[in-house]
C-alpha cells in the first residue's frame, strides 16, 4: 500500500442541525492504473449539537453528500453536548472510484442546535496489485 492522498481539517466544520455535510475532502488522486482498492481511514473530533443522541460519519465517492456509499453509515451514539474522537474506516474495492475523489461527512441525528466537528483526518491508503 502506498499513501496517496492525506487532508487534515484546515477548520471547524459547523453542520446545520441534521442535514449531512462534508467534513473533509480527500484530494483528487490522478490513479490511471489498476489497483486492488482504496482504503479510506481516519478520525473526526466532534461536540454533538443540542438534543442530538447520535452521530453518523459517511465515506462517500466523489465530491458530494450524493455520492456513492463506501462501506457502511457508522452510527455512534452521542448525547447533546457531548465530544467525543471517533474513528471510521472504509475500503473501497471500484477500479476507478467517481472522480478519484472522496469525501467524509457527518449528520447529527436529532439535533435541535448546531453541532461543530472541532478536528479530522482522512488518509487514503491505495492497495496495488501484487507483482
Amino acid at each position: 500500500m502506498t499513501v496517496q492522498s492525506a487532508v487534515q481539517l484546515p477548520a471547524t466544520v459547523t453542520p446545520v442541525t441534521t442535514a449531512e455535510t462534508i467534513a473533509l475532502t480527500l484530494p483528487f488522486v490522478g490513479q490511471g492504473t489498476a489497483r486492488d482498492g482504496n482504503l479510506i481511514t481516519g478520525f473526526i473530533n466532534y461536540t454533538q449539537g443540542t438534543a442530538g443522541t447520535a452521530v453518523t460519519i459517511r465515506v462517500r465517492a466523489g465530491a458530494t453528500v450524493t455520492g456513492t456509499l463506501i462501506g457502511v453509515a457508522d452510527v455512534n451514539t452521542l448525547a447533546a453536548a457531548a465530544s467525543a474522537n471517533i474513528e471510521f474506516g472504509a475500503l473501497d474495492l471500484s477500479v476507478f472510484p467517481a472522480g478519484n475523489q472522496y469525501v467524509v461527512t457527518v449528520q447529527a441525528t436529532a439535533a435541535t442546535g448546531n453541532p461543530v466537528v472541532n478536528d479530522g483526518l482522512a488518509v487514503l491508503d491505495v492497495i496495488s496489485p501484487a507483482v
